[in-house]
């Protein structure tokens, strides 16, 4: 007889497969941000370790405005490739008083 998977064990295993992808795009962002010139910002819960069944990654690209779109469709893409939701915003758009709100607990990635 097939062993039957609860709810919690399911939510376990794409808590895990979340946190994975999110290393995985971390370490791509590395690599993309040392070619371009530029950087993420990378907040909530990922940048606090606290990845669930739920999360998505919360990302700000800070790049020079030539670059800025085309990192935008980067994180995106990776994102979508890898099965990850995500909210990204581009630097220039972002407010302040956001940023000053988010900073201490913000992972940046140059």
């Amino acid at each position: 007889m097939p062993k039957v998977v609860t709810i919690a064990e399911r939510k376990a295993r794409e808590a895990e497969r979340r946190r994975a992808a999110v290393a995985n795009v971390i370490d791509e962002l590395k690599r993309y941000g040392a070619e371009h010139g530029g950087r993420f910002l990378v907040f909530g819960s990922a940048a606090e370790g606290r990845i669930d069944a739920d999360s998505d990654l919360d990302v700000i690209v800070d790049f020079p405005a030539a670059a800025e779109a085309l990192a935008v469709e980067h994180v995106e893409e990776m994102c979508r490739r890898l099965g990850i939701p995500v909210d990204v915003l581009a630097k220039s758009a972002t407010k302040a008083a956001f940023l000053d709100r988010i900073g201490p607990r913000t992972l940046v990635i140059p």
